[in-house]
């Protein structure tokens, strides 16, 4: 009569499932299932696991899970491994409990909080963001003022030629600003706090 053991091996090989596989399909340890493959039943863990492994690994294999059982039982003496050390190796398996979720939500709020510190500390590093519309690049008027506007970022102060001008909360500015004859150049500087300035030089010639 053929052993157990070698009923689930014969029936695993012909199906061609590694150990392996099916240890990670059952989350049965591979060491358990290799001790029922070789009838080693003293490396099992005491009789109501080892019996569960044996149901679970029949019904794997599509064996006849209570013709299995009873060869099982006519081969494993319980009385011999009955009190005997439980050594159960499962595959470990994720729950999440309320002290796991309260763990998990603790640390996405401190990798959110670090996040926004790293964005607002590079915000300080980069210049402020300015945008000139008007003058034109090199325009040539005989009209002895130019009209100066443009954009920058909230916060931020603009300053045409050393003098600060008034910028409303979108960050926009307009400003006129008179010209003398000739060649001018105006300086336009866009600061914030603790920040690189930004710069844009434009020309403007004046003729009569």
């Amino acid at each position: 009569m053929n052993k157990v053991g070698g009923i689930f091996s014969s029936a695993r090989k012909s199906k061609r499932i590694s150990v392996k596989k099916a240890s990670e399909d059952l989350l049965i340890s591979r060491e358990n299932l290799e001790a029922i493959e070789k009838s080693d039943w003293q490396n099992l863990p005491e009789p109501p696991f080892a019996r569960g492994f044996i149901r679970s690994y029949a019904e794997y294999l599509g064996l006849d899970v209570e013709h299995t059982l009873a060869l099982f039982r006519r081969e494993y003496d319980e009385v011999k491994y009955q009190g005997k050390k439980t050594a159960v190796s499962f595959k470990k398996r994720f729950y999440l409990t309320p002290a796991r979720f309260a763990s998990f939500l603790t640390i996405a709020a401190v990798l959110v909080f670090v996040s926004y510190l790293v964005l607002q500390y590079l915000s300080v590093l980069s210049s402020p963001k300015l945008e000139v519309n008007s003058p034109s690049e090199d325009l040539t008027t005989s009209i002895p003022a130019v009209a100066i506007s443009g954009k920058t970022e909230k916060g931020a102060t603009v300053a045409v030629n050393g003098e600060f001008i008034a910028v409303n909360q979108d960050g926009e500015f307009s400003y006129q600003l008179v010209l003398t004859e000739g060649r001018n150049e105006i300086e336009i500087i866009a600061s914030k706090k603790l920040s690189p300035k930004a710069k844009t030089v434009k020309v403007v010639r004046l003729i009569r």
